[in-house]
């Protein structure tokens, strides 16, 4: 084909190439936009259960609880001082800690809700910890559920009897501290609220979904597919000498 003084003339292998490459790319492109939707859809969800009203978790069912994560909750109950747990590899402000989860019984039932009381530091030496005592008066608490999204199952983690608390651990397991504990423990994990005693550091993030990061990806992809585009076009196309005649 030829325009003016230029003339386009695709070879095979470049063509071959350029249409594996470019519906690669943007399909590669259309997938960050599907990406930044669907982050869009759950801020929304998160947004409308931050506004609903408190859920009572001691008559909820169980699967209202994972049905609604990031929507404030209160309970009544009594702390586990004796059994907790700590959260490793938290950090707050550049300085390493742990946060600190502690059981809590839920007022005429058997279940156990694990909340989450906030940061401590570390003290220097990993066999030091704080004085995390908490009273076990029947009391009613109010935070936020939500539901980790680093669960992971390390059944057997260690022997039973060598346990001691509180405990230090690297994930939230519920299935495991159930076993630990030998008693039901709810699948999420509540946040206690910033204004509530008994607590420590509580710098809660809300939910980010990073849409602009997904945008930025999306974009990138989709100018590769104009460079490639665009090298295409030039590489294949040349001028032709007017004054040369066949």
């Amino acid at each position: 084909m030829q325009v003016g003084q230029y003339e386009f003339k695709p070879t095979l292998v470049p063509t071959l190439a350029f249409l594996v490459l470019l519906p690669v790319l943007i399909s590669l492109g259309l997938w960050q936009l599907d990406r930044a939707e669907e982050k869009r859809g759950i801020e929304r969800s998160v947004q409308e259960a931050i506004e609903k009203d408190p859920l009572f978790i001691n008559t909820a069912e169980a699967s209202d609880l994972v049905n609604n994560v990031y929507r404030p909750a209160e309970m009544s109950g009594r702390y586990d001082s004796k059994r907790q747990y700590l959260w490793d590899n938290k950090t707050y402000q550049g300085r390493s800690g742990y946060q600190v989860l502690t059981p809590f019984r839920l007022e005429g039932s058997d279940m156990i809700v694990m909340v989450n009381r906030g940061w401590i530091p570390i003290l220097g030496r990993r066999d030091q910890f704080a004085d995390i005592s908490v009273s076990e008066d029947l009391q009613r608490v109010t935070g936020v559920i939500k539901n980790p999204s680093n669960t992971i199952q390390l059944a057997n983690r260690l022997d039973q009897k060598a346990l001691k608390f509180p405990h230090v651990v690297q994930a939230y397991e519920p299935v495991v501290i159930s076993s630990e504990l030998e008693l039901a423990v709810s699948p999420i994990l509540f946040e206690l609220a910033p204004d509530e005693g008994n607590g420590y550091v509580r710098d809660w993030q809300p939910y980010y979904g990073k849409i602009g990061k997904h945008l930025g990806y999306a974009a990138q992809w989709f100018i590769m597919a104009l460079i490639a585009m665009f090298l295409y076009i030039k590489l294949n196309t040349k001028r032709v000498d007017s004054n040369l005649k066949a």
